[in-house]
């Protein structure tokens, strides 16, 4: 039995774990590498053995974990892929935009005469998109599926977005019998629609995230330090963008906004969605809010999102929003500037001091929206250098990442005692700082994995 980890190591993008038992082989997540164009190059490195592997587990829809997903059909894979039903609704959108996505890029790209490569093609397209959903089998919370004779699997709620885990995987070799659990993205008590992740469930080894591992979210509730920023830039009539990834966040952030325009602690201004995944994402919410994943305040609330609300839909529709004037307030993917229409916003409002931009989630190293956080004073979209004048603010308790105190308390209140706990998903001082607490605090032998590093579960 061995783990060897293929991404989401070093950093929080590109998460992909091979998981090997007797004779099979099995892949935990496949994941979009995102951030330098140096990590987005893995995208295109071909997965040697790819035919060999005999399943795959996805913990959750987000593009990090499920991104490269339709990359298997050019590579030949054949196996299924499992998931929740609630992830399963959420990758057939999220996935189809992020091709649709590469395809526009490699357009743009080619027309303007701005890449390397002559032409530019996409990383896959939406065909591949339709083929690779094909593969996918749906499995229900607390159900469990048996693999094979060697591996069972269940799937638990991990409160972060809809749908997702943290699976619960039983392995059988010989005389020997392991469970390993993967986290995937682990929630807190204070997310805005979601419920707390379950407890643990007995386990030998726990592959853990660690993107917080080195930070605690601000415990101030997240709606009155939105309307802090938003007041600041609406009453100087100008336009605040929200970079917001559209499964999860961006229904929290219309939930918050909604609720600040129906309590009078904001105008009632226009706010435009401008994601066509976002809105897929806001139907596929509203149809499956039920108990127990969504907080009991949020099921009796009958208006979830702001009266205002406008959802853009064409690409002639979001050109337009560029000549709309302030007050006003646009909610556009991706959350980390890496791609999709809110670049065109920002390259376009970020030159005005009346204007602002408030990020809602954490920006990898790499990334345009670690940049402009960072308070650099030049930002560069599309080969042209524009003049930083808008304000940027940073809202930090809206991660749907437990924080290293949830970890801590999660893992606690399980009362699990791990053999060992393996550190992944997170950049270098937040894995290495939630390994010390981890250590100190529960007493437990932890490990960071490293890039292709094997792991055996002697």
């Amino acid at each position: 039995m061995e783990l060897t980890f293929l991404g989401g190591v070093e950093g929080v993008t590109g998460s992909k774990t091979l998981l090997k038992v007797a004779k099979e082989t099995y892949l935990v997540d496949y994941g979009l590498f995102q951030g330098s164009s140096e990590r987005r190059e893995l995208n295109w490195k071909k997965f040697e053995g790819i035919e060999q592997v005999d399943a795959l587990f996805l913990t959750h829809a987000h593009i990090d974990h499920s991104g490269l997903i339709p990359r298997l059909v050019k590579e030949n894979f054949k196996g299924k892929i499992y998931c929740t039903s609630d992830t399963f609704e959420l990758c057939k959108i999220l996935l189809e935009d992020s091709a649709r996505i590469h395809v526009e890029d490699a357009e743009y790209n080619n027309r303007k005469k701005i890449t390397k490569f002559l032409p530019a093609l996409p990383l896959y397209t939406p065909e591949d998109v339709n083929k690779i959903l094909n593969q996918f089998v749906t499995v229900e919370f607390e159900e469990e599926k048996i693999i094979s004779k060697h591996v069972t699997i269940k799937f638990h709620w991990a409160g972060h977005i809809l749908g997702a885990s943290f699976i619960e995987i039983k392995l059988k070799e010989e005389e020997k019998e392991r469970t390993v659990v993967f986290s995937g993205d682990i929630g807190h008590d204070r997310n805005v629609l979601l419920t707390p992740p379950d407890s643990l469930c007995k386990l030998d080894y726990l592959v853990l995230e660690s993107t917080y591992g080195n930070r605690l979210h601000a415990r101030i509730p997240s709606k009155k330090v939105l309307s802090l920023f938003l007041n600041t830039i609406l009453n100087r009539d100008g336009v605040a963008i929200i970079p917001s990834f559209s499964i999860g966040r961006t229904q929290d952030i219309l939930y918050l906004i909604g609720e600040l325009m129906r309590g009078d602690e904001i105008s009632n201004v226009p706010v435009i969605l401008d994601s066509p995944l976002s809105k897929k994402a806001n139907h596929i919410f509203r149809r499956s809010m039920k108990a127990p994943y969504i907080k009991k305040e949020v099921l009796e609330q009958t208006n979830l999102f702001p009266r205002t609300l406008q959802e853009v839909e064409s690409a002639r529709e979001s050109i337009e929003v560029n000549n709309m004037k302030g007050p006003l307030i646009i909610v556009s993917a991706s959350g980390m500037l890496d791609g999709g229409r809110v670049v065109h916003h920002v390259k376009n409002r970020v030159i005005d001091e009346k204007n602002g931009i408030i990020f809602v989630g954490f920006q990898p190293v790499g990334t345009k929206g670690r940049i402009l956080i960072d308070g650099n004073k030049m930002l560069r979209l599309h080969k042209e250098e524009l003049p930083v004048r808008a304000d940027i603010f940073y809202v930090d308790s809206l991660s749907a990442h437990g924080d290293y105190l949830d970890i801590i308390e999660w893992i606690d209140r399980s009362q699990v005692s791990p053999s060992l706990v393996i550190l992944n998903h997170g950049e270098e001082l937040a894995s290495k700082n939630l390994k010390t607490l981890i250590e100190s605090e529960l007493e437990f032998k932890t490990t960071i994995a490293k890039e292709n590093e094997t792991i055996f579960l002697s």
